[in-house]
């Protein structure tokens, strides 16, 4: 699965805001200062990269992506070495070598067998920045009619196939977190969700877009009441949509 450089452009500002500074701060304390090998997996156009130089600038990147054209553009961007992957073919190969593992915005698209091949592949020295997992909250204001049908089938859609089996969607986080723990792993969560009102109206209908398009693939809602749902949605001035921002320090080194 890829997306547009024009839509992780006009999501970028918003991640940025919404990324929990405590965890970005306490993994460039880990980090030391230290030119340790980093891979961004589904790096897109280098956002993690850029969020996280002012933080940790030693740290020393692989930026992983399906798409050619994301790749040309991280590299000229960033200046980091990127490397064309198929992460949906197994995580294992990605996080080889690597004792920083990051992504943004990705593990809410793989399954839960996926997820538990990336926790069993990291080295025991490995930390892990997974940022902006979807987590399911959503509130748009003013609230559009038929929300509640509309977003529980929305949410049913996040459920399937995104190309690397059944999602796990707005579980992602908690159940990363989790596994990492099981394994020794000190973990923490953080709420990132975006919030957005005055000047993010591009970002807002471009939301009520996609989620349109979701949500008409279930025939949740019929025709008159989809119609009204989205120009709702589309007309909201103020929207929170949750996320978490998870931080696993390895338990060795």
């Amino acid at each position: 699965m890829s997306f547009a450089s024009s839509w992780l452009a006009l999501r970028e500002p918003a991640d940025a805001a919404a990324r929990d500074r405590g965890l970005l701060a306490e993994l460039a304390e880990w980090s030391g200062g230290r030119a340790l090998p980093t891979t961004d997996l589904g790096c897109g156009t280098g956002a993690t990269l850029r969020a996280l130089a002012p933080y940790a600038p030693a740290l020393e990147w692989t930026l992983l992506d399906n798409d050619a054209a994301l790749l040309e553009e991280a590299a000229a961007r960033t200046g980091a070495r990127v490397r064309a992957a198929n992460l949906a073919a197994g995580p294992e190969a990605a996080v080889a070598g690597a004792r920083v593992v990051t992504a943004s915005a990705l593990f809410d698209l793989v399954s839960v067998e996926w997820l538990g091949r990336f926790a069993q592949a990291l080295a025991p020295d490995v930390a892990v920045y997974a940022a902006l997992s979807y987590d399911g909250r959503e509130t748009w204001s003013p609230a559009p009619p038929h929300e509640a049908q509309a977003l529980a089938a929305f949410l049913r859609h996040q459920a399937g196939d995104k190309g690397f089996g059944p999602s796990l969607g707005p579980q992602a986080g908690a159940t990363l977190a989790g596994m990492l723990a099981q394994r020794g792993w000190k973990v923490r969560l953080a709420d990132s969700a975006w919030r957005l009102g005055a000047g993010d109206g591009a970002l807002i209908r471009a939301l009520a877009e996609g989620a349109a398009e979701a949500v008409a693939e279930t025939a949740a809602l019929p025709g008159r009441q989809m119609a009204e749902w989205r120009a709702g949605r589309r007309a909201a001035t103020r929207v929170e949509i949750g996320h978490l921002d998870l931080l696993a320090l390895p338990p060795e080194g």
